[in-house]
């Protein structure tokens, strides 16, 4: 079951990735996006668990480029 759940959410997340305007979209309405993405109904547990899982993904994703931001302007601040 988890193996599935890692497969769908690796499926959305190379759907996502690069598309602000579909991130988007899945922000104001995950579900649709989902299942749009993958072309079936799933259980609502499973649903659900696939959601939390790409906004999981997605946050980090967002993180890690709001880090490298972060760092270059340290660096430049302190002329390194």
């Amino acid at each position: 079951m988890s193996e599935n759940i890692s497969k769908y959410v690796e499926q959305i997340v190379s759907k996502l990735t690069g598309n602000n305007s579909l991130i988007e979209q899945f922000k104001k309405n995950p579900i649709k996006i989902v299942t749009d993405i993958l072309g079936i109904k799933l259980d609502d547990n499973i649903l659900q668990a696939v959601i939390k899982a790409v906004q999981g993904k997605l946050n980090i994703e967002d993180v890690a480029k709001n880090a490298g931001g972060i760092l270059a302007k340290l660096k430049s601040l302190f002329g390194k």
